[in-house]
């Protein structure tokens, strides 16, 4: 992929979008840039437009509002709302596209343009080279002098429309009934609003904590065990009986129970997808390389057959088409359900589904949790500046030559019930490696082996 000469340590590239911090990389000059040749790129004369909590959120809009209105295209302004929420009502609307202003789970001083095509699916690599092409060659249309373009402030009725997408999708009724009371921790992002909504819809009676859409990160905005130590305490002194945690985009799900605190986010896609285990005839699930077994463990009494992509939300929706899969996800906590109309990680849509499958099998979160096969997983990282990563690479594979190697995405070593995936990072000269296993000694001597083997090369 060809990167504009633009591009520095604090503007970031990828197909995931353009994301970079304020005002070092994302400056005023680039973001007009961006927003011309997302003009430049996208078929059609209207796109809606959407942005998560942060401060510069609403500068950035603005002024790619106003460059995509110079070329005549109409847009829809969503305000916060969730990404999966933007990408629904693209779909719905038959949008030309969209933009979803956000860093996600980065600091607070980031922000970052996600591209959205025609549908609701993000761009392509396709797409990010062709607009990429258009920043290098600055090759842009002319502004119109009369575009006849104009701003839609966007009703309540379509951001209605994820949310009536969700509920298609569960037993609403049986989860009334079970009178479900839930915390909500929105880091006061972009789910602050959409998702108290549609907890209310479901019934429940919402402990709301962090939902007020302020631009003020009150812990870590990326939800780890460590950043919600604070929520945990919360929601177990509120009485709820299940809490939920987003992160500022709220397309990433982590639970927190009354007793356990905050589990893990691995656990988030094997709980949503027993919603739909016994009602569909399909066979396939896709979850990424570095995504616990957890799932395979729920779907095989099924006979269900599970496929595994590369890392990335773009990379697993792709595998998903391929396979015709009727559910997916990532291990961060993120939920595909294909029949929603967003078709990526959608918050919302794990939060029906868990609270679905409780109320359907009369269980409480914990007793849901307990009755997953239990997996010990760690991730870890080590420098690799003049190193040869391929030959790093080959002496892992030379080691472990015995047992079946997956090379689609660095290289992923499957034993008999643990497994590792070594790969290298996109962006820093760092190689991750993720492993799991039953028992956390087995995996301590598979990470123990594998490091030693790295740091010899």
């Amino acid at each position: 992929m060809k990167s504009p000469s633009i591009q520095n340590n604090d503007l970031m590239i990828s197909v995931s979008g353009i994301r970079g911090r304020i005002p070092s990389g994302l400056n005023i000059d680039n973001i007009v840039v961006f927003s011309k040749a997302f003009a430049g790129v996208i078929q059609g004369k209207k796109v809606v437009l959407a942005r998560d909590s942060r401060p510069s959120g609403q500068f950035i809009e603005s002024i790619a509002t106003g460059v995509l209105l110079a070329y005549g295209i109409d847009v829809m302004s969503l305000g916060i709302v969730p990404t999966p929420t933007l990408k629904a009502v693209v779909n719905a609307t038959g949008s030309a596209g969209g933009v979803m202003i956000s860093a996600s789970h980065n600091p607070i001083e980031w922000n970052a343009f996600k591209f959205v095509g025609k549908n609701g699916f993000f761009f392509d690599q396709n797409q990010i080279d062709s607009l990429l092409s258009l920043v290098e060659n600055k090759d842009f249309k002319e502004p119109y002098f009369n575009p006849r373009s104009q701003v839609i402030n966007s009703p309540n009725e379509h951001i209605q429309l994820h949310i009536d997408a969700v509920l298609k999708q569960v037993d609403v009724n049986k989860i009334k009934k079970s009178k479900f009371k839930v915390y909500i921790d929105a880091v006061n992002g972009a789910g602050s609003y959409v998702v108290p909504e549609l907890l209310k819809r479901l019934g429940c009676i919402v402990y709301e904590k962090y939902c007020k859409p302020d631009g003020k990160f009150p812990r870590s905005p990326e939800p780890t065990k460590d950043s919600l130590k604070g929520s945990s305490k919360f929601m177990k002194s509120s009485g709820a009986d299940i809490g939920f945690a987003l992160d500022p985009d709220a397309d990433r799900l982590v639970l927190i129970s009354k007793t356990k605190g905050s589990i893990s986010e691995e656990y988030t896609l094997p709980l949503s997808i027993q919603s739909v285990l016994p009602f569909t005839q399909k066979t396939n699930v896709v979850i990424n390389l570095s995504s616990s077994s957890m799932t395979e463990e729920v779907i095989s009494p099924y006979n269900k057959k599970l496929f595994r992509s590369k890392v990335g939300e773009a990379n697993v929706v792709q595998t998903m088409l391929q396979k015709k899969a009727f559910f997916g996800g990532e291990g961060n906590g993120g939920v595909i359900d294909p029949q929603i109309n967003s078709y990526g990680r959608d918050s919302l849509s794990g939060i029906a589904h868990i609270l679905n499958y409780l109320a359907r099998e009369k269980l409480s979160l914990e007793q849901a949790i307990d009755k997953i096969p239990p997996y010990f997983m760690k991730k870890v990282s080590f420098p690799i500046q003049g190193k040869d990563i391929r030959s790093i690479i080959q002496k892992l594979k030379d080691h472990y030559a015995s047992f079946p190697l997956d090379e689609t995405d660095g290289l992923r070593i499957q034993f008999d019930s643990s497994w590792l995936h070594i790969r290298p990072s996109n962006t820093e000269p760092i190689i991750r490696i993720i492993g799991e296993a039953p028992k956390a000694s087995d995996l301590e001597i598979l990470l123990s082996q594998t490091t030693s083997i790295i740091e010899k090369c």
